[in-house]
């Protein structure tokens, strides 16, 4: 049994013409002229496409064939011929296609006397195609944060303190007492939340991120505390962008979980966001083990809690006023870049 809608099959078809011309087996190039054209009878046509001189009608189905749909998109071929000899409509041959998810051998014979092409199609295949598309230009598909074995954001200070003065691995160990493990795995994670760059194979500098978060720096303030205006930079930058990194999205993502959890119950306890967050973490088949998901809920909810996005008192999380911002916010941009990625626009 199919359950996809006709319109949503279509939209990936007028979207992406590569999975088009798969379907109907051409190698031709193929441009989208119009989705759902009215004609003079007030039908609807489903896709019109130009193809070098020629046109190509196409009806989809998600049905099985029946006998009416031939006589449906030959009236189609009518109108559109008919338009041409108005000069509505540019010239070419016009090549009809009906496609089904299923043709018998008497009723593709049956199209082929009427001169419609019978194209038996995977409506399955057609939704794969279009997320594997999706998954090779939308970052947000693949995302997947790290676990770097830093446990509070407020650890990366010194790191980023040093930063102005000292610029390579090995000089960053020895000016904060750090081993070179242990410093790589700290820059990693800071390039990740955008605060550092990589200029070269050695040399590590602040992004312009970085400065202004070493600037709002409280000048009495010991190392391990962030002030108010680092948070909020932080933040920002964040709510601007979910998608930018894995780091970024993992704290994202901690925070969208206990909201969502927030409706069953709350406050949200620990058990009940280990699995909910590894699974929407895309980490299912890694964070294996309890400790694994354990673990990665403490880092990330700790992140979140530095950046006054969460409260935890005992084993139960809460959200802040903060928190309910943010996560709305992001909610909004993520939906934006979510959008712009499908590339499908409304009719």
């Amino acid at each position: 049994m199919i359950t996809i809608r006709e319109s949503q099959i279509e939209d990936i078809l007028a979207t992406y013409p590569d999975i088009t011309r798969e379907i109907l087996g051409t190698q031709d190039e193929l441009s989208l002229l119009s989705r759902q054209k009215v004609l003079p009878s007030e039908n609807k046509l489903d896709l019109l496409f130009a193809c070098g001189i020629k046109l190509v009608l196409i009806e989809l189905k998600v049905e099985a064939f029946r006998d009416e749909f031939i006589r449906q998109i030959n009236g189609y071929r009518d109108e559109l011929i008919n338009l041409q000899t108005n000069n509505k409509l540019v010239n070419g041959e016009i090549i009809a296609y009906l496609l089904c998810p299923s043709f018998g051998t008497e009723q593709k014979q049956m199209c082929l006397d009427k001169d419609v092409q019978p194209i038996e199609y995977s409506p399955e295949l057609v939704l794969e195609s279009f997320f594997a598309r999706l998954r090779s230009f939308a970052n947000f598909i693949t995302l997947k944060p790290a676990d770097h074995g830093l446990w509070n954001l407020h650890l990366l200070n010194r790191l980023l303190y040093a930063l102005p003065k000292v610029s390579t691995k090995r000089t960053l160990a020895s000016e904060i007492s750090l081993s070179y493990s242990t410093i790589s795995s700290y820059l990693q994670f800071a390039q990740e939340l955008c605060l550092v760059k990589q200029e070269d194979k050695r040399e590590y500098v602040l992004t312009d991120l970085g400065k202004q978060y070493v600037w709002s720096k409280m000048p009495e303030a010991p190392d391990d505390y962030i002030a108010e205006e680092q948070i909020r930079l932080i933040q920002e930058f964040i709510i601007n962008d979910p998608f930018a990194t894995p780091a970024i999205f993992g704290i994202y993502t901690i925070v969208d979980v206990i909201f969502t959890l927030s409706k069953n119950v709350y406050p949200v306890p620990i058990d009940l966001v280990i699995t909910n967050f590894r699974d929407s973490s895309g980490k299912s088949f890694q964070w294996v083990s309890k400790k694994a998901a354990l673990d990665a809920v403490k880092m990330y909810s700790n992140y979140a809690i530095e950046l006054g996005l969460l409260g935890r008192i005992g084993d139960k999380f809460y959200l802040t006023p903060n928190g309910v911002r943010f996560i709305l916010l992001l909610q909004l941009h993520k939906a934006i870049k979510m959008v712009d990625a499908l590339q499908i626009s409304t009719r």
